[in-house]
């Protein structure tokens, strides 16, 4: 290749590059502010709640213009909704492998007790890590309690991809211990009772760091809550032989 011409390829080459860039650029731009607004509501909606949250507010912590709520999310409440999405995606990640495994023993019928309880304890650290694990944790699931306690429009998406997956993981196990039939009244109200235990600790965790006087969990007391959940849990189906045939039940 001359000189010339090698000269006018590097131009080119530069050119379309430039040409590359921009038109990525925006798009990038766009992931970017979405992701910011989003870790700004799922702040903001875990302190204060979708109503009492101003659009202004929580532009002014994702550092971003007023109009790109409504122009990426369509408003407040679009917006909140990908928040709960967003929360529901990552807090999958975490327990969903867990959840799997749970739904896979019980439907073997030749599981027996011994497997069953460590299915039954590795769960309960699961689900205390995810919900108090880090601050994140904690911000994702204040939101996932104040929709328990006050659902707004996004509850049905939250229940259905959520909650009920968790539901049919502790409801396959008690059903494995105690023998009550699946969909039973006296089953439905066992299995929210044992997930209850657990939700507890994040309903009291302004009471408990108030006690401990500090702005997070001190050492221990993670592993400690962790603990407490499994020896409820495990009391819980103490008086259970699991309904199996399996040898070792």
């Amino acid at each position: 290749m001359t000189a010339p011409l090698k000269y006018l390829f590097i131009r080119l080459n530069k050119r379309m590059k430039g040409k590359t860039m921009k038109r990525g650029q925006p798009q990038r731009l766009e992931k970017e502010t979405q992701r910011r607004l989003i870790e700004a509501g799922m702040l903001l909606f875990g302190l204060h709640g979708l109503e009492a949250t101003s659009t202004r507010a929580l532009a002014m912590e994702a550092g971003v213009n007023l109009a790109a709520i409504p122009y990426h999310f369509g408003g407040k409440k679009g917006l909140y909704l990908a928040v709960l999405e967003h929360i529901v995606k990552i807090k999958l990640a975490e327990i969903g492998p867990c959840l799997d495994r749970v739904l896979a023993a019980c439907a073997e019928r030749s599981t027996g007790r011994e497997v069953l309880v460590g299915h039954l304890r590795e769960m309960t650290r699961v689900l205390v890590v995810a919900m108090l694990g880090n601050p994140e944790s904690r911000a994702c699931s204040q939101i996932m309690m104040q929709e328990q306690i006050a659902p707004t429009a996004g509850f049905d998406v939250f229940h259905e991809t959520f909650l009920l997956r968790i539901h049919a993981a502790w409801s396959a196990l008690l059903h494995r211990f105690t023998g009550l039939p699946l969909g039973s009244m006296e089953l439905r109200l066992r299995t929210i009772s044992i997930m209850g235990q657990m939700f507890i600790f994040r309903v009291g965790m302004p009471s408990l760091l108030k006690l401990v006087e500090s702005d997070r969990l001190p050492d221990g007391y993670l592993e400690a809550i962790t603990d407490i959940c499994i020896q409820q849990a495990e009391a819980l189906v103490a008086g259970f032989a699991p309904v199996c045939s399996g040898a070792n039940a």
